[in-house]
């Protein structure tokens, strides 16, 4: 009987991936946050080998830093600059002008109450319900496992669920029909930390 319902459950969670959503959320804020600031390093290992050998140590490379993962797959540090200037633009104004270009389709939004997915209006909306005077960008960071920009504003004030007065972006390349295109893509929010 556990193993049914265990069955049916994992069921209708692949029946929800796979539902004719605009766009693949990227899974759950929670992890997303989590695989952010826990890099988890994959090591080399060379054409054939299986998973239980070790390559020899002359033959292992070392692994690149973030700025050079980022620089492989095309963010420079213009890209960078130029976004940060354009977000700290939007968070800097309480009504937030031009939010919705910035915004995804669909919108994880991770709080310490849980998470949720809400269309780009809903996320607008949510985001000028809490914003206020005093708010700018601190830092952007690059992601070290895949091609994402993870953006911290703080001073927004405490309204619920913001405790900390932080509210966190991660944005990703997507193309203007909101497929992933890491080559091409416009830099858009896919996720919203608040805390």
């Amino acid at each position: 009987m556990v193993l049914v319902v265990a069955a049916a459950t994992l069921a209708a969670g692949c029946a929800t991936l796979l539902s004719a959503d605009p766009t693949p959320v990227p899974g759950a804020a929670a992890t997303l946050t989590r695989s952010i600031r826990t890099p988890i390093p994959t090591p080399e290992r060379p054409v054939g080998a299986s998973p239980g050998t070790s390559p020899s140590p002359s033959r292992v490379a070392a692994s690149p830093g973030p700025s050079a993962v980022a620089a492989r797959q095309g963010v420079t540090q213009d890209d960078v600059a130029q976004l940060q200037r354009r977000l700290d633009q939007t968070v800097g104004n309480p009504s937030l002008p031009g939010v919705e270009g910035l915004l995804l389709d669909h919108v994880s939004l991770s709080t310490a109450q849980g998470g949720s997915i809400m269309d780009s209006s809903q996320a607008a909306t949510w985001l000028r319900e809490r914003t206020g005077p005093g708010i700018k960008v601190s830092r952007v960071e690059r992601g070290t496992q895949t091609l994402m920009l993870h953006v911290v504003s703080e001073g927004w004030p405490n309204k619920d669920p913001i405790e900390q007065g932080r509210v966190s972006f991660s944005l990703r390349r997507y193309d203007s029909s909101g497929r992933p295109d890491e080559e091409n893509g416009d830099w858009k929010i896919d996720v919203i930390e608040a805390e």
